[in-house]
């Protein structure tokens, strides 16, 4: 029995103590003081009576006859022989004492022989025999054990085990408020926070404090250590009983309870009934505020005993199955009633619809304080406890609650009415999901919100502040990919599933109704789409849309595609746009329906430059009040000239005049086609003011310089000023024709910006070279000799690199002699050997480039001069060397000669014998025979 109550001794003093306390109706108070070996134990309460004394000194049974008594003088006295075999129990009543000694010496002087052992000598019991005494208690204490500690008992290291205890006692038994040991003194008081909850408080030495919140049950008292103001789970610990057990527990609160024990109390008597301490329990976790209450969850683990596995079982059972846990309360009516009194489920959004909140209430609250996090103020200090009843919307049993990791403010008043019960953001963090999965909650995942969100009819705003409360969550591409079937409103008011199939623009502010494309609707969209896959569309975008092109091609006079159309073009970049947006077909001033490149707005410039036949009718100017003169523009309806544009086109078919001529005379296929359209309908005497038009729009002046584009193809040939096309004209800055081509100049423009449809010397056309032929053969025109010259030779080159077909030019009647005469062809020459120059007449050579002679002659239909003449030298002359002959080198160096191979031949009078067509002797300078050349030496004049 001694050993069953080692380190014990004040806690079984202190039962005593609180019994006596209890009994009496005051505040229990322990003292404990060291007299020199002596060991006082003073109390307050019912001092020792007969049941006591018959309880020390009988049976060692308990003297308590009411069930709120722990324990008054019954076995649990013998833990005094731990320490001690001389006790003296004093009290105002009477005072006894128990003495091994004396017991000894009584027996031996009563002549009982003391029996023998095998484990030695025999030792008397202390507790059996009580002597009376005279000593009183302490002044103050109605009774006190003194104990004379033996001499192997550390009086020190038991004082402060019995510090080390004192907390524990006053959390234990209550009806104890005050505990000194030695000098210190430790005090319990208590605060009822209402609701069944009290803030016990144990104040030690100097400044300490303990606090707990303890909530008593219908079979125990629960203790949950507070730090900073908040409840904290306990550390392992054991059963109380009320007293320390030997049971371990790993709860998260200290337990205090009434059940049957063994006589040591260490352990629980067999077939204790423990499952019966968890009722209550969720009671305690509904009362606590709503962000602390899984502190009372039971973390998972193995249990430490047998008891401490029944009891979590239990915990978790009660837990699981009562109403307790915070959830988001669904929005309510301006009335702050809840809609139809019963949280809304994820069946009733499914099936039930929406359901409208006042504008600017939160999404869940507690009571009409409420703010958006969900709770009211009072569920984090002051005096947080109201009357929760089971059926209250704010609660609900944790295995019918859905949560959501990480749930924020803003997505749970979002997500209200749409899922429920949903557990609180304050409890949704990573740091809960363990005891959410203790409590068996249901676990709610993007997948399963992308998947209801598809039965949900919001308005536009709504989603995109789901969108913005949910992005945050959309860390990686598995969360993408959960989120893949998120429903997305569209502009057109439909409502569907995946960003995948949706476009996004930005800049739209209103919802235009695009029926051919998946638009998101402009006040729902979100950057998240865009991470989950929605394609970004611009009004651009939309219009060069396949789709569009193909219900233009079924349907292009709908009102609602043509409706769309236009406010989309209102806000869009003309120059991105598809140039067969202009078969949109719109109403004109006659009633009828035709394609906007059909269409001229009011007041168009471009009207007066067309023929009077030319196919344009006016646009009904409803449309332009409704829409805007840029957006039917954009479209293709005509104010002045209006451009195609097509990218990587195929083939001649944009409905361009002469466009298969124009596509036959490119080398390649061009990557993009820009051509301005309609110029075959522009009347011959408006095309100055028509270059002035095209000269002033930005989109068809850079069409301007392109020289293999359609447009300044086509201008070349086709537009004339004065009658002459564009194509032949020379630019005033190029001398290359001068005399030979009229001069480009019209009125306010700057011929600059049209070098690319004027007359090109690099680039020889057909046209050019039979206007150039009819010039040169023109003896009214009055060219220099070295425009003739170049004329020839770029005509000839032109012919040698193939850029001619001669089948498509007609020899001149007449041609163009160095003399700058006009001839018969039949009298002239081309000049092929250059030295035929100095001996034949100058009105009979036609002069261009030696290299490209017999070209020349091929396209004026002339003989070369070399084979119509022929050149014999007179005399042998003095043959000498170019490096040898002082002359020679002189020549060389004077006209830049490369290297000479032949003879060099030096004549005091050089004379060539013409023959053939030309029958004359001439004296020369300089001849060449082959590779011979033939100078005439310089002559001093006497």
């Amino acid at each position: 029995m001694r050993a069953g109550y080692r380190d014990r001794l004040l806690t079984e003093l202190a039962q005593n103590a609180a019994d006596a306390a209890g009994k009496a109706g005051v505040a229990g108070r322990l003292a404990v003081r060291l007299d020199g070996s002596d060991l006082h134990i003073g109390n307050t309460g019912v001092p020792l009576d007969l049941s006591g004394v018959h309880a020390l000194t009988a049976l060692r049974a308990s003297g308590k006859s009411d069930t709120g008594s722990v324990g008054r003088f019954g076995v649990g006295f013998t833990a005094v022989l731990a320490v001690s075999e001389d006790i003296e129990v004093r009290s105002t009543s009477g005072s006894l004492r128990f003495s091994r000694a004396l017991t000894r010496d009584a027996l031996c002087h009563s002549g009982i022989p003391l029996p023998g052992t095998d484990l030695g000598e025999f030792v008397p019991p202390t507790l059996r025999l009580a002597w009376s005494i005279e000593s009183t208690p302490t002044p103050g204490f109605d009774t006190e054990v003194v104990l004379r500690l033996r001499d192997d008992v550390d009086a020190d290291a038991l004082l402060a085990g019995m510090r080390a205890e004192a907390v524990d006692l006053l959390l234990e038994l209550p009806a104890l408020q005050r505990i000194r040991i030695g000098s210190d003194e430790y005090v319990s008081s208590a605060e009822d926070m209402g609701d069944g909850l009290h803030e016990v408080y144990v104040d030690g030495p100097g400044d300490e404090q303990r606090t707990w919140w303890q909530y008593r049950a219908p079979r125990a008292r629960w203790l949950l250590p507070v730090r900073d103001g908040r409840p904290v789970a306990a550390a392992p610990d054991v059963l109380r009983a009320p007293t320390r057990s030997d049971e371990e527990l790993s709860l998260p609160a200290l337990i205090i309870a009434d059940i049957p024990m063994q006589p040591d109390r260490r352990r629980l008597l067999p077939g204790a009934r423990l499952a019966e301490l968890a009722e209550g329990y969720a009671d305690f976790a509904r009362v606590l505020p709503a962000r602390d209450r899984l502190v009372l969850v039971p973390a998972p683990g193995f249990a430490r005993s047998e008891a401490d596995g029944l009891l979590r079982e239990a915990l978790v059972r009660e837990l699981q199955t009562r109403p307790w846990l915070p959830v988001v309360v669904p929005p309510r009516p301006a009335s702050g009633h809840v809609v139809g009194g019963e949280p809304h489920s994820a069946g009733d959004a499914l099936g039930g619809g929406s359901r409208d909140r006042s504008e600017g209430e939160p999404a869940y609250a507690l009571d009409d304080a409420q703010v958006d996090v969900g709770l009211s103020d009072k569920a984090f200090g002051g005096s947080p406890f109201t009357a929760n009843p089971s059926t209250s919307p704010d609660i609900a049993v944790p295995t019918r609650a859905q949560v959501f990791t990480g749930l924020t403010p803003e997505l749970a008043t979002l997500l209200a009415d749409v899922i429920g019960p949903l557990v609180i953001p304050e409890l949704s963090g990573g740091l809960h999901s363990e005891a959410m999965n203790v409590l068996d909650a249901h676990r709610l995942g993007l997948a399963r919100l992308a998947e209801l969100s598809g039965g949900l009819d919001r308005p536009p705003s709504w989603w995109s502040s789901l969108y913005a409360a949910l992005e945050p969550f959309v860390v990686d591409p598995l969360a993408a990919e959960e989120l893949g079937a998120l429903a997305v409103p569209l502009a057109d008011g439909r409502v569907v599933t995946g960003p995948r199939t949706v476009v996004l623009d930005d800049q739209l502010e209103v919802a235009i109704p695009v029926h051919w494309a998946r638009l998101a609707h402009p006040e729902a969209a979100h950057s998240l789409l865009a991470r989950l896959g929605a394609r970004s569309a611009t009004a651009e975008d939309l219009l060069s849309d396949l789709a569009l092109r193909a219900d233009l091609e079924d349907r292009p006079g709908d009102p609602d595609t043509a409706d769309a159309v236009l406010r989309l073009a209102a806000h869009a970049d003309p120059v991105a746009l598809p140039s067969w947006l202009s078969a949109l077909e719109l109403l004109d001033t006659g009633g009828e329906y035709l394609p906007a490149d059909e269409l001229l707005l009011p007041g168009a410039p471009l009207r007066d430059l067309l023929v009077e036949d030319a196919p344009f009718g006016t646009v009904d100017p409803t449309l332009v009040d409704r829409y805007g003169a840029d957006a039917l523009r954009a479209v293709g309806v005509g104010w002045d000239f209006s451009v195609v544009v097509e990218a990587d086109p195929t083939g001649p078919d944009h409905d361009l005049d002469d466009e298969d001529h124009w596509w036959a005379s490119l080398r390649d296929d061009p990557p993009e086609l820009a051509a301005v359209r309609d110029l075959e309908l522009v009347a011959d005497a408006a095309w100055p003011e028509a270059l002035r038009q095209l000269a002033a729009a930005p989109r068809t002046y850079r069409l301007l310089a392109d020289v293999d584009g359609y447009t300044a193809w086509w201008l070349r040939r086709y537009a004339q000023i004065d009658g002459t096309a564009l194509g032949l004209l020379r630019h005033p800055a190029d001398t290359e024709f001068v005399g030979l081509l009229p001069t480009f100049a019209v009125a306010d423009l700057d011929a600059d910006g049209f070098r690319a449809v004027l007359a090109d010397p690099e680039t020889i056309t057909a046209d050019l070279a039979a206007a150039l032929l009819a010039a040169l053969a023109d003896p009214a025109k009055t060219p220099a000799g070295d425009v003739v010259s170049r004329t020839h030779s770029r005509l000839a080159a032109a012919v040698a690199a193939d850029r001619l077909d001669l089948t498509d030019l007609d020899p001149p009647d007449r041609v163009r002699v160095l003399s700058g005469a006009v001839v018969d062809p039949g009298d002239a020459f081309v000049l092929d050997q250059p030295w035929f120059g100095l001996a034949v007449p100058p009105d009979r050579l036609v002069a261009g480039a030696a290299e490209t002679a017999s070209d020349l002659a091929t396209l004026l239909d002339l003989p070369l001069v070399s084979d119509s003449v022929t050149a014999e030298v007179v005399g042998e002359g003095r043959r000498t060397s170019w490096t040898t002959e002082p002359l020679g080198v002189v020549l060389r160096q004077l006209f830049t000669l490369p290297s000479q191979e032949g003879e060099l031949v030096v004549h005091d009078d050089l004379l060539v014998r013409l023959g053939g067509a030309i029958v004359s002797t001439v004296a020369v300078s300089w001849w060449r025979d082959g590779s011979t050349v033939h100078v005439r030496a310089p002559r001093t004049q006497d």
